[in-house]
């Protein structure tokens, strides 16, 4: 700042401009005050969709209509040394008795006894195959014809079984151990040899086995109808349903219990989460609309109308009843708000109805008290869900299907032989399902009835590495060609393209090919037909439909089911979380959400404010030099006054001098 203090006048001039700016300055501080307060209540504005967006995460586990946490099941095992049990979402709670006659073992075989690790392996191709797994080959040669170079080699190469170096004390040698990666009694391991006997050792497999390939027997029930069961593998799904059995030992005739219950911790601890959520926003916003009259100093959201209406929607929801529904209020289940306006939590009353001891209350009811849900009046089109663009239905929506999903179905263009002989000339092929292109897949050499064959082939076709997921089912016609279905339904699944040296034994000449199509149908309301959309068997409501946006179902219907008109009522509910999760959704909307437009009225009041300041500062500014040059032309006047007078008092001095002169 340019100083002209003290210059000819002495006056302290920067404290007398300030002084004369004090009005502007107190202006800007006004300002700077008001924006501090904006600033102060938008971050308070942002701490409440922090906790909007907390509260809307734990709504989740309480909206699904599918592996709700409503119907999520424990499972225990009396002696879990033997068999430990995990329940899926829908099993039924219930006590079954079940004992492990034997567990799954996989199969081991080793070669002879080689009198050293050093010793030379001939050197050639050798395949193995595991059951019905696709053949896989690896190549000796000079880089890796050693015990250990062979082992090596096969566990880099070969998917489906390992290889060991074993030393046998009783025989004073070393063998090559081979173990099966895949458990059962189908999983047994071959091994083909195209080695030269001329370049080392050849080594032989074919002894007995090391450890036979066994299937797990599992027994359900100790009486006389008992049920036994053989499993290929140690962890067993589909002896009860929605329930995994993982067998560790075997204990013959050992009864052991498993209790399937209802998981009641899993649904109280995400209803106390969500509570607890809830609570939080309700005091978070309570806090800081207080006013403190010891201090007189009001919080930042004392009075705000967007916060208050935020609560007071809130408060809102969790106090409406819900239509359609068995359960019409949170009440009924032991939750409410207390007299300070948050959710509590009668823990015995939540307890007696998530353990189903409320009179004419089900897992169904407590869900659809949540969560969006939908029932349907046809066994085979079932609600899936929808989004926070689905509403409820005031009457029940119909679905009408015009088409039933299909799968890809293709059959041999000639018959098979009623007995086939597969050896090494007719026994490879590919085939092409859901548009992946399995590797060349191999048959097991043998004699086979049709029946055999087909399940033979889809077997070999399940297991390739390759199509993955992609499985077939294969079946024999009263004419002997056998066809081969997708497991998947709807456009995306097809089959084609089966040739190799197997392909005619099979039937086919590589011409069959066949796609699958998609459910078709709309929804009506009152009639009036809404867009919907299908994929395989699931039929979607076009997002922009005014009531069925979104709403999935899954139809299991086949094409003879099919007829003219709706096939089902479809009753769609909104739940109170659902209802929360959909007015916080709006809420927080970056287009359209009432924080979006709080957050933009607040950036636009600061941007005023900084505007205002701006002004002030620049006509602050703008006087000052005003002043500044009043004060530097005052100073100048001062200097010639000063000057002047200088000059007179020098001249008068002068003058008196001369006139005492002339007077002598």
């Amino acid at each position: 700042m340019f100083n002209i203090d003290g210059i000819v006048s002495g006056f302290d001039t920067t404290s007398i401009i300030e002084s004369l700016l004090g009005f502007q300055q107190s202006q800007i501080d006004t300002f700077n005050s008001r924006k501090a307060e904006v600033t102060t209540k938008q971050t308070t504005f942002k701490g409440i969709e922090a906790q909007l967006v907390t509260l809307q995460s734990s709504l989740g586990r309480l909206n699904r209509a599918t592996n709700s946490v409503f119907d999520a099941r424990t499972a225990s095992s009396t002696n879990e040394e033997v068999v430990t049990a995990t329940a899926g979402s829908g099993a039924i709670a219930s006590s079954y008795q079940i004992s492990v006659e034997q567990l799954a073992t996989a199969h081991q075989v080793a070669s002879q006894g080689l009198s050293s690790t050093t010793e030379q392996i001939a050197t050639g191709d050798i395949t193995f195959k595991v059951g019905d797994r696709a053949e896989q080959t690896i190549s000796i040669n000079e880089s890796n014809n050693t015990l250990q170079g062979f082992v090596n080699t096969v566990n880099e190469q070969v998917d489906d079984l390992n290889a060991s170096v074993i030393f046998d004390q009783a025989a004073g040698s070393h063998r090559i151990l081979l173990s099966s990666k895949h458990t059962g009694a189908d999983n047994t391991i071959s091994v083909t040899s195209a080695q030269d006997p001329l370049t080392g050792v050849l080594p032989d497999f074919s002894g007995p086995a090391v450890q036979p390939p066994l299937n797990a027997i599992v027994k359900l029930g100790s009486g006389v109808g008992a049920i036994s069961a053989e499993y290929d593998s140690n962890t067993i799904d589909g002896l009860i349903e929605n329930v995994t059995l993982e067998l560790n030992k075997a204990d013959p005739g050992s009864v052991i219990n498993i209790e399937i219950d209802t998981d009641t911790e899993s649904a109280k601890e995400a209803v106390q989460g969500f509570v607890d959520n809830f609570n939080a926003i309700v005091e978070f916003i309570d806090s800081q609309s207080q006013y403190n009259p010891d201090t007189e100093v009001a919080n930042p959201l004392l009075g705000d109308r967007s916060a208050s209406t935020i609560k007071n929607k809130l408060l809102t929801i969790v106090s409406e009843s819900v239509p359609g529904s068995g359960l019409a209020r949170l009440s009924e289940i032991g939750i409410d708000l207390n007299l300070q306006g948050k959710l509590a939590i009668d823990s015995a009353k939540l307890d007696q109805a998530l353990n189903g001891e409320l009179d004419d209350v089900d897992a169904g009811d407590i869900r659809n008290l949540f969560g969006l849900n939908g029932s349907s009046t046809s066994a085979g089109i079932r609600f899936l869900g929808g989004t926070g663009r689905t509403e409820p239905s005031e009457t029940p929506y119909e679905v009408d299907i015009t088409q039933a999903a299909e799968r890809a179905l293709v059959t041999a263009t000639n018959a098979a032989a009623a007995s086939i002989v597969v050896d090494g000339s007719n026994n490879s092929f590919e085939i092409t399902v859901d548009s992946v292109v399995s590797e060349t897949l191999t048959l097991s050499e043998g004699t086979y009835t049709t029946e055999e064959l087909a399940a033979h082939l889809q077997s070999v076709v399940n297991n390739s590495s390759t199509l993955g997921v992609h499985h077939v089912e294969v079946s024999v016609g009263s004419d002997n060609r056998l066809s081969i279905t997708t497991e998947a339904y709807g456009s995306a699944a097809n089959v084609s393209s089966l040739s190799g040296t197997a392909a005619s034994i099979l039937g086919f000449d590589g011409s069959e090919n066949d796609a699958g199509q998609d459910v078709a149908g709309r929804f009506l309301v009152n009639g009036v037909e809404e867009i919907a959309k299908g994929t395989g068997r699931i039929l979607a409501g076009d997002q922009d439909n005014e009531n069925t946006a979104d709403l999935r179902v899954e139809v299991t219907l086949g094409a003879a089911q099919v007829v003219a008109g709706s096939e089902a009522e479809l009753t769609v509910t909104q739940g109170i979380t659902g209802r929360l999760n959909d007015y916080i959704s709006s809420v927080l909307d970056a287009d359209t959400g009432l924080l979006k437009t709080v957050n933009e009225t607040f950036e636009s009041r600061i941007a005023s404010i900084d505007q205002s300041i701006e002004k002030v500062e620049e006509l602050t500014e703008s006087k000052r030099e005003y002043l500044i040059a009043e004060f530097t032309a005052l100073e100048s006047i001062l200097n010639e006054l000063q000057t002047t007078g200088n000059f007179i008092s020098t001249q008068l001095t002068s003058l008196g001098n001369f006139s005492g002169n002339n007077s002598k």
